[in-house]
């Protein structure tokens, strides 16, 4: 997945996911053996969440008899749920766009525990279709996108006169808009609507040979089937970062690295200390995520569904997480 911004009317939805969260979870706490109560894991609205979070329960459920509910939830809404305890754990965080969650919920109310790293480093980036440098190799930077007939390049009936820059679902933290507007860039932040809308985007403009610009990330499995440059935007600096944490609107830099990272309830090691141990321990490599991810938006299967196919192909791996 992962980063992700537009606080907006998601949170007026907040307070009755998480609602729905602790009713499932009691449904199954209630159905849940005597090696622990069920419990509620969060999955964000991109693919490499889903991955996990359906490996975790295919293991959990198979290996250590705790019931496992899945909510599908934005990344924002996750935290008061993780505060609450209506959600036990996500299992991936992008921290560059959570900082302040990060500051009120684990460092200072310590209701969230960070339960170790995921595995992956990743990275949100700008991202044209390397075809377009053989014409246009000044698109390689943020620079070029400053000259208005290169960015018209970009236009569609949507951003009109200006070049069109998409982004994927509406909910991820993103600091596109702002880096248009602090760059003074002739773009217009449009939105697919969603991560599988965007990918059909891609493929479309890469099969077609069009003029797209976007936001994209890596790790991501797409990034192996398609060619796609990364745009240089201006360095990371304690300024931007600053920014971003604040949400003061004056971010104007390149995405940071981001350390996937897994954070649980600070309840759940006494609801559960078999899932809590189980989750703090659980990582998947890039390769391994990306592997999974193909299975679902490559090859159609369902989350769960390719969850299984590789839990059940790599039992080795499933034992260390379970010593």
């Amino acid at each position: 997945m992962n980063i992700r911004y537009a606080r907006s009317t998601r949170w007026m939805v907040a307070a009755a996911l998480i609602a729905v969260a602790a009713g499932c979870g009691s449904a199954a706490k209630s159905s849940s053996s005597a090696a622990g109560a069920g419990i509620t894991l969060a999955v964000n609205p991109w693919t490499g969440s889903a991955v996990n979070a359906n490996v975790a329960k295919v293991v959990l459920e198979s290996k250590l008899s705790t019931a496992v509910t899945l909510l599908p939830i934005d990344e924002n809404a996750t935290w008061p749920g993780l505060d609450a305890g209506s959600i036990d754990a996500v299992l991936e965080v992008w921290p560059s766009g959570h900082a302040a969650d990060v500051k009120t919920y684990i460092d200072e109310k310590k209701s969230v525990v960070n339960i170790g790293l995921l595995g992956p480093d990743a990275k949100i980036g700008w991202y044209i279709p390397t075809a377009m440098l053989k014409d246009h190799p000044e698109l390689a930077t943020w620079e070029g996108f400053k000259d208005p007939k290169n960015a018209k390049l970009f236009a569609t009936a949507e951003s009109g006169d200006l070049g069109q820059f998409l982004m994927g679902d509406p909910s991820y933290v993103s600091y596109d808009e702002q880096i248009i507007k602090n760059l003074a860039l002739p773009l217009k932040f449009v939105v697919a609507g969603s991560e599988a809308a965007e990918i059909t985007a891609i493929k479309q403009a890469v099969a077609d040979n069009t003029p797209l610009l976007m936001q994209f990330w890596q790790p991501h499995w797409l990034q192996s089937k398609v060619a796609l440059t990364q745009v240089t935007l201006p360095k990371v600096t304690e300024a931007c970062l600053a920014s971003a944490a604040a949400a003061d609107g004056g971010f104007a830099c390149d995405y940071p690295v981001d350390h996937l990272f897994k954070a649980a309830s600070a309840k759940l090691a006494t609801k559960n200390a078999a899932a809590f141990a189980f989750l703090s321990k659980i990582q998947l490599t890039t390769d391994q995520q990306n592997e999974i991810a193909a299975m679902v938006d490559g090859d159609g299967m369902t989350p769960d569904a390719a969850a299984k196919k590789w839990v059940d192909a790599n039992p080795d791996v499933v034992k260390g997480w379970l010593g």
